[in-house]
């Protein structure tokens, strides 16, 4: 068999998965993995990998079976698996897209069809590579072997594991104990292994905004005017805006706002606008509201205005004090996209009470539980320890190939 034969063949079995996959999302819809649960996860994977044995056992037999890890099944199965990833990260992921993409799957990626049996396919060949690695440890080198043994671990548990993870919402109230989240999108109690208190939330915040509204035409509300303190101006269209007077936390009073840091203050800012063609001037206090009172704006025409913009956070957090099902106490401080890990549960940041903003008592995580976080852990430890001595090895190898 020629080299390009030998491809054509490989990279053929990967476009005939794929229809197959195709096929399947038409017929089927969606891949719904929700019969995997434990045990039956561990179950499956137990067979999937009795299953490659055994295809492995019986390719001396029946020598066909070889063309399922020889180096043009290695070599098309990554390359089919680099090219679904392309478009995992390339197309929006969204369950309620519509079009060609979305009748594919493509929208829905992890739960699609062709996705997952190329991903399987790959897997199992990876795994008969191991499989023939180890079968013939004494003319490989351990390095690789392990490094390939490592990543087909880590493939596995995300394949039969992903049914086993649980995603639990909780609400934490300020220096309340809680312990029970719901389940999402059931709606269920869960109760959780730790006990969780939040002691502090805090918000740090992008700096108020001022804006010139056409209700006429909303695009001119685009431009903006980042306000951190007074003698700030800016022109919008034939309007001179300049903000006079600025305070970050400000309460309402007869006389306008005073500033006064308390539970529902809200930045203020007293604003003279001018006109250029018309010459005409108003002056006034703007602010964006807050839980308490409500925003205020400065009135020019008819269909014109100066308004503040509602607070955006740019950085948010919550201390929380954990207790684990040990009764170890720990002290955390727990930040968007930098979740807390307690045993086999990760924590993230999800949300608190946008109505109260930066005063907010509550703060709400996403408790996301993986059974197989263990598995997964040591197989990604020992592939960095691998990388370790592949580095080693390989500067050992350059100084003896210079002698």
């Amino acid at each position: 068999m020629s080299t390009s034969w030998g491809y054509k063949k490989a990279f053929g079995r990967c476009a005939c998965i794929f229809l197959a996959g195709i096929a399947l999302q038409f017929c089927l819809g969606d891949l719904n993995n929700a019969f995997l649960h434990y045990p039956w996860s561990v179950i499956a994977a137990l067979f999937f990998a009795y299953a490659l044995y055994l295809i492995y056992y019986l390719s001396d037999k029946f020598p066909g079976l070889r063309k399922l890890y020889d180096h043009y099944a290695c070599v098309s199965a990554l390359a089919a698996m680099v090219i679904m990833t392309i478009f995992f990260g390339s197309i929006a992921q969204n369950d309620e897209a519509t079009g060609f993409f979305s009748k594919i799957g493509f929208t829905r990626m992890t739960s699609s069809w062709p996705f997952n049996l190329i991903l399987l396919y790959f897997t199992a060949t990876l795994g008969l590579g191991v499989i023939n690695d180890l079968a013939h440890i004494k003319h490989k080198k351990w390095v690789p072997v392990i490094s390939h043994l490592c990543v087909f671990v880590i493939l596995t548990a995300g394949i039969f594991g992903s049914a086993d993870k649980k995603f639990i919402e909780l609400t934490a109230t300020l220096n309340k104990p809680t312990s029970t989240g719901v389940v999402e999108g059931t709606g269920e109690s869960y109760n959780l292994p730790f006990e969780m208190t939040l002691k502090k939330f805090t918000i740090e915040e992008y700096p108020p905004r001022l804006r010139v509204i056409n209700m006429q035409d909303r695009n001119t509300s685009r431009d903006f005017l980042s306000i951190e303190q007074a003698g700030l101006s800016k022109s919008f269209g034939d309007w001179d805006v300049k903000v006079d007077q600025f305070m970050l936390n400000a309460m309402p009073d007869s006389l306008g706002f005073r500033e006064l840091t308390h539970v529902g203050s809200a930045p203020a800012a007293l604003v003279t606008a001018t006109n250029r063609v018309t010459k005409q001037s108003s002056q006034g206090w703007i602010t964006s509201g807050s839980f308490i009172f409500e925003p205020e704006r400065l009135q020019l025409t008819p269909t014109e205005m100066v308004s503040m913009s509602p607070s955006i956070p740019k950085h948010y957090q919550s201390d929380v004090h954990i207790v684990d099902a040990k009764g170890k106490e720990k002290d955390l401080a727990i930040v968007v996209n930098s979740p807390a890990q307690i045993d086999s549960w990760q924590i993230y940041q999800y949300s608190y009470d946008t109505e109260r903003g930066k005063y907010s008592t509550i703060s709400i995580f996403e408790c996301i539980h993986d059974g197989w976080y263990s598995i997964v852990q040591v197989a990604l430890w020992l592939l960095l320890l691998v990388g370790v001595m592949m580095f080693f090895t390989a500067g050992r190898r350059r100084k003896e190939d210079k002698k």
